[in-house]
């Protein structure tokens, strides 16, 4: 599934072809051609205390910098050539509309759509150069979605989400799908082995927006104020589809 382009888009590399699938409503039955499609998600705790907390560290890289990435090389596209992919209550892909400047309390910018940046960890092979391929800005759901800009081991792409529902509780959810890579003799354990971390990388994720998690990673100095953790019943959910 290609984005749809106006007169003004300028290109915007990525390793893949199906721009913004993450966000399909339907992307764990009729993933990318090619792909292995994935859920995780994560209880965070219940309230709107909580769940403002969660995106807006969500919105300013924390649970990426929380699950022990260093995020470098931020650079802000202009909004006028790129601004996301959306989809319709069908399912039907669209473009997005111009997202608004959004800014967290300590006064740092939301991410924008057509931000580049790379990750790069102890534990990853390799950096990782990434775009923001669109935000979610809904009253009571708050994310982005970010791409591989190069074929690295188990490119593709992942919508990040924190939501609060209809119960109160807040949810962390990553969603995504990805290219797994290895051929020859022993691809398949090779493979499952791909998946296996593209997963703990969306555990990790969703697990860094818990209460407590951006002060482990040091995000946030041990002196600032946090919520509680959650009880006993928060738990999480989790999903993912391979073919043999």
């Amino acid at each position: 599934m290609n984005a749809p382009r106006r007169s003004s888009y300028t290109a915007m590399p990525v390793a893949y072809a199906a721009i913004g699938a993450s966000g399909a409503p339907d992307l764990m039955r009729f993933p990318p051609a090619g792909s292995t499609p994935y859920e995780e998600a994560l209880q965070l705790g219940s309230g709107q205390e909580r769940f403002l907390a969660a995106a807006n560290q969500l919105m300013t890289w924390g649970a990426h910098r929380a699950a022990g990435f260093v995020v470098s090389d931020i650079e802000v596209g202009e909004q006028t050539d790129y601004v996301g992919v959306q989809f319709d209550d069908g399912g039907t892909p669209e473009l997005g509309e111009e997202p608004e400047e959004l800014f967290s309390p300590e006064g740092e910018a939301y991410v924008l759509p057509g931000t580049t940046a790379t990750l790069s960890s102890e534990k990853a092979k390799q950096p990782r150069p990434i775009l923001v391929i669109s935000t979610v800005d809904e009253p009571q759901r708050l994310g982005f979605a970010w791409g591989d800009r190069e074929a690295v081991t188990g490119f593709g792409e992942q919508l990040l989400t924190v939501e609060q529902r209809a119960d109160g509780t807040v949810w962390a959810v990553a969603r995504g799908f990805t290219f797994l890579t290895s051929s020859g003799l022993m691809a398949g354990i090779k493979q499952r082995g791909e998946l296996r971390d593209v997963i703990e990388l969306a555990q990790a994720l969703v697990g860094a927006l818990a209460p407590g998690a951006a002060i482990r990673g040091g995000v946030v100095p041990a002196d600032t104020d946090a919520p509680a953790e959650p009880d006993a019943s928060a738990h999480t959910d989790g999903d993912a589809s391979q073919d043999d």
